[in-house]
């Protein structure tokens, strides 16, 4: 064999050898057998019905999750995913309490390329509440907005209320439960499903609640209108001393709902009536519209409030210059003022109108024949006042009475003999 030929046999056997080395190398070095963790792998609970066949639930976000020590190749290891694992608890398996429950997991299925070194210490930590059940309403969030010249009535839902049931702490969280939506311009009828969601207080949804009924039924008439206007009946009497002024309401006209041939003969609608018996002073009263039978009003306008304005009586006073009647022959009558303060009570728009001229102060002095001091009260007529106003009090006055100083008569004959 001659050196070229030799030369060429030892090139394929030297990359034979190379070959069996990097295989040894990779084998017993790159891909040797090692142990590592693999955390946050999920635990699924199944079997539910468990829990709820004993009247108790999940406490709400509650996460499980499990670390797993497998062993195998290098090569095997690097291809594992979380999702290759499979671990479960069966719920049906255990007897539950209230609070914390601490129960060994289950690996139902892993990769065949590599062991799992830890399943005998592999448990999770399971949180349990009473299951809580009631019964809700169901309440309409749905905005709705008529076209022109329509109007829509309140939403009806079917069914009114459901169960809902879950763990204690998320039932205490459910404020109500609603269906929501926004309807505009409408014309016609509208019967539509929504879902049926439970909202807490700010109105966040609460999760974690099972309810009976998922969705709700919403039915929305929508029907022509007339306005018709209001009028506000009264009964009783006013109290004494007190005139009714006006009765002003919040609302002239209501919006009424209902077949054409009802609306048709309706042209004016009622309210619960007025006691003015009870009304001493300018009072605000919440009324309700009486409706027809097979009648409702647009949403919102089936109250009102009237505003009873009443006219109450005061007094005012008045200075009032005294005339004298009477006579009274040879006695001097002298009143110690020639004026006197009259007090007038009446109405209050009324009483503004009167002056002095309509109030009339006398003295008949025709009475006082002997002489002295005396107390007198004048006597007081109103002119041109009809009955109600009347005289509250009227100034008493001295009365000084004296006689008359009679005057000397002349000396007739005296005046002749002087002219002689």
């Amino acid at each position: 064999m001659d050196k070229k030929e030799k030369n060429r046999l030892v090139v394929p056997f030297i990359c034979l050898l190379l070959s069996i080395g990097l295989w040894v190398y990779v084998t017993n070095v790159e891909n040797k057998i090692r142990t590592t963790e693999i955390s946050k792998i999920p635990v699924e609970l199944v079997n539910l019905d468990a829990l709820t066949s004993s009247k108790l639930a999940l406490t709400p976000n509650q996460e499980f999750y499990v670390t797993l020590k497998i062993e195998g190749n290098t090569n095997d290891i690097n291809k594992i995913k979380k999702s290759d694992f499979k671990v479960q608890v069966d719920l049906s398996e255990y007897a539950w309490k209230k609070g914390e429950n601490k129960v060994p997991v289950s690996i139902e299925d892993y990769p065949i390329t590599v062991s799992i070194r830890n399943t005998n210490t592999l448990t999770i930590s399971i949180n349990i509440e009473d299951m809580v059940e009631k019964s809700m309403p169901i309440t309409s969030n749905i905005n709705v907005t008529a076209k022109d010249g329509y109007f829509a009535t309140t939403p009806k839902i079917t069914p009114e209320e459901i169960k809902i049931s879950g763990a204690e702490s998320v039932i205490e969280k459910v404020s109500k439960l609603i269906v929501t939506d926004k309807k505009e311009d409408i014309n016609e009828d509208i019967t539509e499903n929504y879902e049926i969601k439970p909202i807490d207080e700010s109105g966040n949804e609460v999760l974690g609640v099972t309810l009976s009924e998922k969705v709700a039924k919403v039915e929305i008439k929508v029907s022509k209108g007339k306005s018709v206007n209001i009028n506000i009946p009264t009964t009783g009497q006013l109290p004494s001393g007190v005139k009714l002024k006006s009765i002003d309401s919040s609302r002239k006209t209501v919006e009424l709902l209902g077949p054409k041939e009802i609306l048709d003969n309706i042209d004016v609608v009622n309210t619960n009536s007025i006691d003015l018996s009870t009304i001493t002073g300018n009072k605000d009263i919440n009324l309700s519209v009486v409706l027809p039978e097979g009648v409702t009003v647009a949403k919102g306008e089936e109250n009102l409030t009237a505003r009873v304005n009443v006219i109450s009586m005061i007094t005012k006073e008045f200075s009032i210059k005294i005339s004298t009647t009477g006579t009274n022959e040879g006695m001097k009558v002298l009143p110690s003022k020639e004026s006197i303060k009259v007090i007038i009570k009446g109405y209050q728009d009324e009483i503004e109108n009167v002056v002095e001229d309509n109030i009339i102060a006398t003295l008949d002095i025709s009475n006082y024949k002997e002489e002295g001091i005396f107390e007198a009260e004048p006597k007081v007529t109103l002119k041109g006042l009809d009955n109600n106003f009347s005289v509250e009090s009227v100034e008493k006055i001295n009365i000084t009475v004296s006689k008359e100083i009679a005057q000397a008569p002349e000396n007739t004959d005296q005046n002749n003999n002087d002219s002689e």
